[in-house]
């Protein structure tokens, strides 16, 4: 009786310990949904990739004088690298819309980074909480090559995501 006693409490113990584990709030890895051009779910988890404004899904512009779907090439281009593969996101905030805000990893890559090195994505900086671990210069110069470049957003006339956002809101009553 004592031996079972003692296994159930061991069993009870490391049942806590696991569960503990899986529920940090601070890192949410899993398979990988995309959703759009910078927003992912993991584990039924909605996460907003942290310092970047890809294209709304509806969202197009002109690129060599016919319409270019922006948001649905962003989020292509997110599915190509991530979707269906084990993703890790680092928890860094909580946006307006209380979906949490992660700088997440394809195993070395970041995928944010990825992103702006394509041109699919703007560099969105001031938004981050003071914490974050995010190298503001590499996704700067990121961004700046890209533009150099003229890939993907860069190579289009486009309204910036956030204002094309901004314009589509319903206004206040």
């Amino acid at each position: 009786m004592r031996f079972r006693a003692a296994l159930v409490a061991a069993v009870a113990i490391v049942c806590i310990g696991v569960g503990a584990a899986a529920a940090d709030p601070t890192t949410w890895s899993g398979t990988v949904r995309v959703i759009d051009g910078d927003t992912i779910s993991v584990r039924q988890q909605r996460i907003r990739i942290a310092a970047i404004d890809a294209c709304e899904l509806g969202q197009t512009g002109f690129r060599n004088g016919k319409v270019w779907q922006c948001g649905i090439e962003g989020r292509a281009f997110l599915r190509r690298m991530i979707d269906g593969k084990h993703v890790s996101c680092r928890i860094i905030d909580r946006d307006q819309y209380r979906r949490l805000v992660g700088h997440c990893f394809y195993k070395e890559a970041d995928v944010g980074l990825a992103m702006v090195r394509a041109g699919l994505a703007e560099s969105m900086l001031r938004y981050l909480p003071s914490s974050h671990p995010i190298n503001l210069v590499e996704y700067g110069e990121a961004e700046n090559s890209a533009r150099d470049r003229r890939l993907g957003l860069w190579s289009a006339e486009i309204e910036s995501p956030h204002l094309y956002r901004r314009a589509k809101k319903p206004p206040a009553h």
